[in-house]
């Protein structure tokens, strides 16, 4: 079993990689062009005026390529992955990264590993409020942690909102752990939405009679068909 799952990781890693490029010439029409390449795979030297529109284009590309996958937790090695011609990556991207965690435009994924752990809201609300205090100010790339795409955070938390509405969920509605994890697209991802909904207001997490009871609630900024709905999360059916 452990090789047959070896070879098919290694099958939808390929698709994926193909896929990537595809849609890399799609968007980038002149991604092939070796003078062109060879200017956008440098590193970085001079003002930051200089290299300022380089920037732009690795980062809006990042945000497209996670985008294209649906994801919005990222690895520094993954996005290597994504950019590697024939060996060669841009010698620019550990600067693009560590300039977006800079900006707040990539968050460490820090304290969102147990929602029923009663500090996951808080520390998150750190990372996004306080997180310069995490953000490094001399290191020269990240470290290889995962990190959220907080904008993508947010579309996805929205789409997960919207899929439940769509599900006729009302207040009566009960929804497991392992549901919202497929909802979410998984583990990670659902800790995350989960503690963004909860920093944003719509969703209450208490633990009542060791079940873990969330409480979501529209709050008006989006135009969904429920106003109030509860679901349970029960960590012996996870």
């Amino acid at each position: 079993m452990g090789k047959i799952q070896e070879m098919e990781d290694d099958v939808t890693g390929e698709k994926e990689e193909e896929s990537i490029m595809e849609y890399l010439r799609k968007q980038v029409p002149d991604w092939d062009d070796e003078v062109k390449c060879t200017a956008r795979f440098k590193a970085f030297s001079g003002q930051r005026t200089d290299w300022e529109p380089l920037y732009v284009f690795w980062r809006d590309l990042i945000l497209s390529v996670a985008r294209h996958l649906h994801i919005f937790i990222i690895r520094p090695s993954q996005v290597n992955v994504w950019f590697d011609r024939g060996g060669l990556v841009p010698l620019c991207l550990d600067q693009v990264l560590l300039e977006m965690y800079a900006a707040g435009e990539l968050l460490r994924n820090v304290g969102v590993a147990d929602p029923a752990s009663g500090w996951v809201s808080q520390i998150f609300r750190r990372v996004v409020n306080l997180g310069g205090l995490l953000r490094p100010s001399t290191q020269e790339n990240l470290a290889e942690e995962y990190y959220i795409i907080p904008v993508l955070l947010k579309e996805k938390a929205l789409q997960v909102v919207q899929a439940l509405s769509e599900s006729h969920w009302t207040a009566s509605c009960v929804i497991t752990w392992r549901k919202f994890q497929e909802i979410s697209g998984g583990l990670k991802e659902a800790h995350a939405v989960l503690n963004h909904l909860c920093e944003h207001g719509k969703a209450k997490y208490l633990v009542i009679n060791k079940k873990d009871l969330m409480e979501f609630f529209h709050t008006g900024s989006e135009s969904l068909s429920f106003s109030k709905s509860t679901f349970w999360h029960n960590k012996s059916r996870s």
